[in-house]
């Protein structure tokens, strides 16, 4: 039977360009990691998640720590079939990673996501621990 790359949907807000520093790096990472990836902002993504296997969902965060933006709390309630989702996390963060992983797994929680990772990515080395969030994808969503 020949291999066939599951579809993954990466979603993040692109409030003040935060995200979009490690988006093409992780899309490369988990595309070399048999998922088919679909990139989109928080205002390109879709609601319906039906023909996605996972999901990964990114937020900025302030300089205090805070998170999860506002546009991604809008496309956790707009979401449909989160229940049924394996998601991963991520978060940019310039001075400190602060709570937003924790709130946004929580918010996705409440939605019926099962989060099986996250990762915080400080901006200033967003090279630094790049691998953890695929290769965590790779044998938590596979």
């Amino acid at each position: 039977m020949p291999f066939k790359p599951k579809p993954l949907l990466v979603v993040y807000d692109p409030l003040r360009g935060h995200c979009l520093r490690v988006v093409p790096r992780m899309r490369q990472m988990l595309e070399d990691r048999g998922f088919n990836v679909t990139v989109a902002t928080t205002e390109e993504a879709p609601a319906d998640l039906e023909e996605f296997f996972g999901v990964v969902v990114g937020t900025p965060t302030t300089l205090r720590g805070e998170g999860p933006s506002d546009a991604i709390e809008a496309w956790i309630q707009r979401a449909q079939a989160l229940d049924e989702k394996k998601v991963a996390v991520f978060s940019t963060f310039w001075a400190l990673p602060g709570r937003a992983l924790d709130r946004m797994r929580a918010r996705l929680t409440e939605a019926g996501a099962e989060v099986v990772v996250e990762h915080a990515y400080w901006l200033a080395r967003p090279a630094e621990g790049e691998h953890v969030l695929p290769a965590e994808c790779m044998v938590r969503i596979r």
